[in-house]
């Protein structure tokens, strides 16, 4: 007999992470921005039990940093919280990509097929949020085909951040992401051919230059505005 058994729908308060994780990574929120609970809540149609659960998940992913009396703040990451968010990256990917080509190549590459050719189009029409989106898709894609349940939770612990970060940061560098389109190109290539050194190699470079974008535009904005984290004294 078929089951019957009823699924149980998401709690309110993970539907609320979503929501709010999303908007932080698309750039609705502002790197440093404070979010009010109550016009979240209001906004969201919801009462504050869930959002202020909510929060506390984002602040486990880094999303969020909660500062009793003064409120609950998108996290404002300084140079060097850039440049080690990246090196563990590094790690992670080049980890995963090793074992996904060892044992899922055939569907890391099917999947790595269908996401270039939907950024090529997001590329084309100038979505950056949709290009975004699909960057970060394709990352998580080496991750998600390692078969390795304790790198895919390390590597939620960051890819949020990563995720806002590349929006936030790179959004306006229209020939960085032609450049970083072309070296995603390669590493499906890459794949389809199981040259793991060679795409680690290339992986390698593709973050390091990541690296460096993210932690100079990060310097220039934080003295633009005269340094010191959101929400400090």
């Amino acid at each position: 007999m078929k089951s019957l058994k009823i699924k149980q729908p998401k709690l309110l308060a993970q539907l609320v992470v979503e929501r709010v994780r999303q908007a932080i990574i698309d750039g609705d929120f502002a790197l440093g921005e404070q979010i009010s609970e109550e016009r979240l809540a209001e906004s969201l149609g919801v009462s504050r039990t869930p959002v202020r659960d909510a929060m506390i998940r984002l602040q486990l992913q880094g999303l969020v940093s909660i500062q009793p009396k003064r409120g609950t703040f998108v996290f404002d990451p300084v140079p060097q919280d850039v440049i080690d968010v990246c090196r563990f990256r590094k790690m992670l990917e080049m980890g995963a990509i090793r074992l996904a080509l060892g044992h899922a190549r055939n569907a890391l590459v099917k999947d790595l097929q269908m996401i270039v050719a939907r950024m090529r189009d997001a590329l084309a029409d100038g979505d950056v949020v949709a290009y975004g989106r699909l960057d970060s898709s394709l990352h998580q894609c080496f991750v998600n085909h390692s078969g390795n349940p304790y790198i895919r939770d390390a590597y939620d612990l960051v890819s949020g951040q990563i995720a806002a970060l590349r929006t936030t940061l790179t959004s306006p560098a229209h020939d960085l992401r032609r450049i970083s389109f072309g070296e995603h190109e390669r590493f499906l290539a890459m794949a389809t051919d199981n040259q793991p050194d060679a795409l680690c190699e290339l992986l390698g470079a593709h973050i390091d230059r990541t690296e460096d974008v993210f932690a100079a535009t990060l310097k220039g904005r934080r003295e633009a505005r005269g340094g010191g984290r959101a929400g400090s004294a």
